[in-house]
């Protein structure tokens, strides 16, 4: 009995070490002459300011800021002399003043579990459109800042989000994929490896409640039942209807919040990434996931825009099937004119609406989108099959479209791993889409195309980027 007490006493030290130091590390405001960043100043920081001056280790931006003690706008030797002062108690103050301030509206602290024991690790944090980098490769030391409940490692480094993106994990000879940065993924941890690169998953930093998963089911227009997953984030109080809730709507829903669900036990980590979202600052968002798990699936989730490509029509008649009949305006029918009806009489929500996919559920939330450009806000296509039909049948749907008024900002995604078939299949369409909807006077302001050179067709990777439509939907 007394070892059970101790090591549920030891489990909590270890928690509260974990929460203290990473609310400490993600605090505004940073401490003149803690070179390193680790909270405090000492005899390291002060070495550390030398090696910069003699070229033989670069220091960060948010580095030197903190470096220049005596209120310069240069870094020189005397900076380091002061900070060596004020260790041997000499000075009990810094020109420059005690702290200075970071830009708490866009700066975050990102933390990685080394999960994979990877020792020192480095985070090359950069801008994903400019490729402009915080440092050069292999960018910034990460710094420990505890352990978390099993006795791993946490690391963390400071991202500013008005300027850079996208990260890099990696370790000597080891690195992970680019993985974009935001105020709903701060906490990460090594998935898995493909290829030469390593994956994540990612966690909210700190443990502020689950949520909670209603399961209902809805007439669908075909004659059966649709089951849909709705979450609800913490603190969502159904009497409470002074607050209201954006809310989010996602096909496969089988697979977007819980493993219990999801085809082969992978999920998209909808519930951690607005878990991670509140705790840098954001509202909750009501995640409506929408059953496709059955045969139909293909039909419900395909529009019928005439001209199927002919590779699409040999692959299938090759099995010895029928091509299926595409009802993708009957899902979007169903959405619009049965499902949100419903979210919206039973939920507090506002009229902040988006909706978002991947594969046939990618092509049709683009549908959707341009379907209903006024009901929704924002558009997530994630690895889109836009190749079933032929590029002029594309030509004539959007032809028939006016691209005017306030319509929606679409986050389009693909991978282009030459490895995994099916994206290889859908790449090159979907890379195309962007700049056809372009032409056709899109608001450039309102598209995001994003193409990550090592991914697959796989719920991994859309989780990964999943945070980054989610931010730029909101406009956050």
């Amino acid at each position: 009995m007394k070892k059970r007490i101790l090591s549920i006493l030891l489990t909590a030290a270890l928690l509260l070490t974990v929460i203290f130091c990473t609310a400490a590390v993600g605090s505004a405001a940073e401490l003149y002459g803690d070179t390193d960043g680790d909270g405090d100043v000492t005899i390291l920081d002060a070495t550390a300011v030398q090696r910069h001056l003699a070229e033989l280790k670069a220091l960060d931006e948010r580095a030197i800021a903190r470096s220049k003690v005596r209120g310069d706008s240069d870094l020189t030797i005397m900076d380091a002399t002061a900070i060596q002062r004020y260790v041997a108690e000499l000075i009990d103050r810094f020109p420059a003043g005690e702290t200075l301030e970071t830009d708490a509206k866009n700066t975050v602290t990102i933390h990685l579990t080394d999960n994979k024991n990877w020792g020192v690790v480095y985070a090359y944090i950069y801008d994903y459109t400019t490729n402009e980098a915080l440092s050069e490769w292999p960018g910034v030391e990460m710094t420990a800042s505890g352990v978390d409940i099993s006795g791993k490692p946490v690391l963390t480094a400071k991202v500013d989000l008005s300027k850079y993106n996208r990260v890099i994990f990696n370790s000597d000879t080891k690195k992970t994929s680019p993985i974009p940065v935001t105020k709903a993924n701060t906490g990460f941890k090594f998935a898995g490896k493909s290829g030469s690169y390593y994956y994540v998953s990612f966690y909210p930093y700190e443990d502020i409640g689950k949520g909670a998963i209603e399961t209902v089911s809805l007439d669908y227009p075909d004659g059966y039942k649709k089951k849909l997953y709705i979450w609800t984030p913490p603190g969502y109080d159904p009497e409470d209807t002074e607050k209201k809730y954006s809310t989010l709507y996602m096909t496969d829903g089988h697979n977007v919040l819980d493993k219990m669900y999801s085809y082969a036990g992978t999920e998209w980590q909808c519930d951690e990434t607005v878990l991670s979202l509140m705790q840098n600052g954001g509202d909750g968002v009501i995640i409506v996931g929408i059953d496709n798990s059955s045969s139909v699936r293909e039909t419900e989730l395909t529009p019928n825009l005439s001209e199927i490509a002919p590779e699409m029509v040999a692959a299938v008649e090759a099995q010895g099937i029928e091509m299926p009949e595409f009802r993708g305006d009957v899902f979007a029918g169903f959405v619009v004119n049965d499902l949100i009806p419903y979210v919206e009489s039973h939920y507090n929500v506002n009229d902040v609406r988006g909706f978002a996919g991947s594969s046939c559920g990618g092509l049709e939330a683009l549908y959707i989108g341009m379907e209903y450009p006024q009901t929704f806000s924002y558009i997530g296509a994630f690895s889109s099959a836009f190749a079933y039909f032929t590029e002029k049948a594309w030509d004539e749907y959007l032809d028939s479209k006016a691209f005017s008024g306030d319509m929606p900002y679409l986050y389009l995604y693909t991978g282009a791993n030459d490895k995994d078939y099916t994206e290889r299949w859908i790449h090159p369409t979907a890379e195309k889409m962007a700049g056809w909807l372009l032409s056709r006077g899109y608001p450039s302001d309102k598209l995001y195309n994003v193409v990550d050179e090592a991914a697959k067709h796989h719920e991994s990777y859309w989780a990964i980027y999943f945070p980054e439509m989610l931010c730029r939907g909101l406009g956050l």
